[in-house]
C-alpha cells in the first residue's frame, strides 16, 4: 500500500514538467499524462506498460463521448463504462481485461491527479500490460483526461 501512494506522489511532479495537451487532440506518447502513468507504474514490481495506439483510440472515443455529453450535444449516454470492452473490441483490441480511468478539472495537473487516484489500484496491477491516453481541452472549460489500461 505504501508503494502505491509513493507512486502517485512520484508521478504528480511529472505532471508539472509539461502539459502535453492542446485543442481537442489526443495526447501524444510522452505527454505529461503518459509520463504520470509510466511513473505510477514504475514503483510496482511489474514491468513497464507499453503505449498502444489502439488503446489511445479507445481512450479518445471515451473522452469524446464524455465531452459531447457534458456539452449537451451527444445523442447517447457517454461511453464511460469502467470496463469499455465493447469499444475496445470494436477498435481491434482483443485483450480480456480493459479498464477506463478518467479525470476532469479546469487545471491540467488536477485532472491527471484524478486519473491517478482512480487508478491507484489498477495502474500497479501486473495484469495490465498496455495503455493509451486521451486529453481534451474541452469547450466547457474542463480538461478531460482518460487512460485505458489493457491486459491479455
Amino acid at each position: 500500500m505504501w508503494s502505491r501512494r509513493v507512486g502517485v506522489g512520484v508521478a504528480v511532479p511529472m505532471l508539472l514538467l509539461g502539459n502535453g495537451f492542446g485543442g481537442t487532440a489526443t495526447a501524444e506518447p510522452n505527454s505529461g499524462l503518459d509520463q504520470a502513468v509510466i511513473s505510477a507504474r514504475a514503483v510496482s514490481a511489474c514491468g513497464p506498460l507499453r503505449y498502444d495506439p489502439r488503446a489511445a483510440r479507445v481512450a479518445d472515443t471515451v473522452n469524446q463521448s464524455t465531452s459531447g455529453y457534458v456539452n449537451h450535444v451527444a445523442d447517447n449516454v457517454p461511453a464511460d463504462e469502467t470496463h469499455p470492452t465493447a469499444v475496445a473490441k470494436d477498435l481491434g483490441i482483443t485483450g480480456g481485461t480493459v479498464i477506463s480511468l478518467q479525470g476532469a478539472s479546469r487545471d491540467y495537473g488536477d485532472s491527471i491527479r484524478g486519473v491517478l487516484l482512480e487508478g491507484r489500484n489498477a495502474i500497479p496491477d501486473c495484469s495490465y500490460t498496455d495503455f493509451g491516453t486521451s486529453v481534451i481541452n474541452d469547450e466547457s472549460g474542463y480538461i478531460l483526461t482518460v487512460v485505458i489500461l489493457v491486459g491479455p
